[in-house]
């Protein structure tokens, strides 16, 4: 059966753009941070249902009109967004002051005139709303366990955001969560049953990646959005600077917002003079980080908390082992390993506020094991992260929503 599915989220123009008509570099960006949206509708629109997408923009706010692009069984709607959270925007307050309250309503009027069957809200904030108020039968997907965040980042705003995920878990149907840490995190909020379905990764990963060989480099990934307390950076950035006493000719590559030049953590690692072997990136186009991924042997994610983690997916996707938190959140069910485990699999788990710990692990992951931990990897990334097996495990929950209602 067929559908017209809309999906509303963080979605990026480009992550798109092929499935649109005309040139697509005179539209606004979107909302590029979630290339997995784009997989997502990529793979609905292959399955020859139709869909409708959803999100939003700052550079709209000017003329507040909503865009409507199109393409082969695709429409894609960018809604203005008010560009400062707490100041006024001309003369409407800060977007966290009314809880998006702008924001939301575009989107309720552009969900309203595509009317699609089904819409699939990401997130649990302001997309997940008006697709609730909307009336049009639902599933929100939970990527973030908000109180967590809260916690990390103790700040008003996020203060706003946890109360707007509060209303929807209270007023939401139907939810899925990207790990079984994150459906056990936030099920308390809902008397709703949350489905655990993870985070699908793109093919063109997927075709990348290969299984390695013992390397004789020791060329090392991290990718931080963000240099905060829950990123946890520091320790590692320690540790890399003793393992390059050890291996003189190692890098490590660094990648994210706060990870360029003359950012936070190229600053913060000239004051103490461990910057020998650091190459800093900063904020990368999706394709191009996982290009650059591909030329290294290992990835480091020092996070303390992840309610999945993307970036340890397609790492594993293009058969690099993992050195990340042992009680990381999600971290040890993405790599298919317990957090109290020591079996070697395509990780090393270990405690990530602990530089010298950190040492140790990347030192392991570079043993006799390190071509077992790359076979690991590659299998199980396309054992559970293809964008075929997520979708038809949320097209079978689109069909059981729908049917329940009839």
């Amino acid at each position: 059966m067929k559908l017209h599915i809309g999906v509303t989220g963080y979605i990026g123009t480009d992550h798109v753009a092929q499935w649109l008509n005309g040139d697509p570099s005179t539209l606004p960006k979107g909302q590029p941070n979630a290339p997995l949206l784009g997989v997502l509708i990529g793979e609905l629109l292959k399955q020859g249902h139709k869909v409708s997408a959803f999100t939003t923009d700052t550079s709209l706010y000017k003329n507040t009109e909503i865009i409507k692009v199109t393409g082969p069984n695709f429409d894609f709607y960018i809604c203005p967004e008010r560009p400062r959270a707490w100041r006024f925007n001309r003369f409407r307050l800060g977007r966290a002051i009314d809880g998006f309250a702008f924001e939301r309503n575009k989107l309720l009027n552009a969900m309203q005139e595509a009317n699609p069957d089904i819409i699939h809200a990401h997130w649990t904030y302001e997309f997940a709303m008006p697709a609730i108020k909307s009336g049009i039968p639902h599933l929100i997907t939970c990527h973030d366990a908000p109180a967590v965040i809260l916690r990390f980042n103790p700040y008003p705003f996020r203060f706003i955001r946890y109360l707007m995920a509060r209303w929807v878990f209270n007023k939401g149907q139907h939810f899925t969560a990207v790990s079984k840490y994150l459906a056990d995190a936030v099920q308390h909020y809902t008397k709703q049953k949350i489905t655990v379905i993870p985070n699908p990764i793109a093919d063109f990963v997927l075709n990348t990646g290969h299984i390695r060989a013992q390397p004789k480099t020791r060329s090392i990934g991290m990718i931080c959005n963000g240099w905060d307390a829950r990123k946890n950076a520091q320790p590692s950035l320690i540790a890399f600077a003793k393992f390059k006493e050890i291996e003189p000719t190692a890098e490590l590559h660094l990648f994210g917002y706060g990870f360029g030049i003359n950012e936070e953590a190229q600053h913060w690692c000239q004051e103490r003079n461990i910057t020998k072997g650091l190459i800093f990136h900063g904020a990368t186009p999706h394709q191009k980080l996982i290009d650059q991924l591909n030329h290294l042997d290992l990835l480091l994610h020092p996070a303390l908390e992840e309610t999945f983690c993307v970036a340890i997916a397609e790492a594993m996707a293009l058969g690099l082992p993992i050195v990340a938190g042992r009680h990381s959140g999600a971290i040890p069910d993405v790599v298919g390993v317990s957090a109290s485990s020591n079996i070697i699999c395509c990780a090393a788990l270990t405690d990530v506020t602990d530089p010298d710990k950190i040492l140790n692990a990347l030192i392991t992951v570079f043993d006799i094991n390190y071509s077992n931990r790359s076979k690991h990897s590659f299998e199980r990334a396309r054992q559970l992260f293809t964008a075929n097996i997520v979708n038809k495990s949320y097209e079978s929950l689109y069909q059981q929503i729908l049917t329940s209602r009839i």
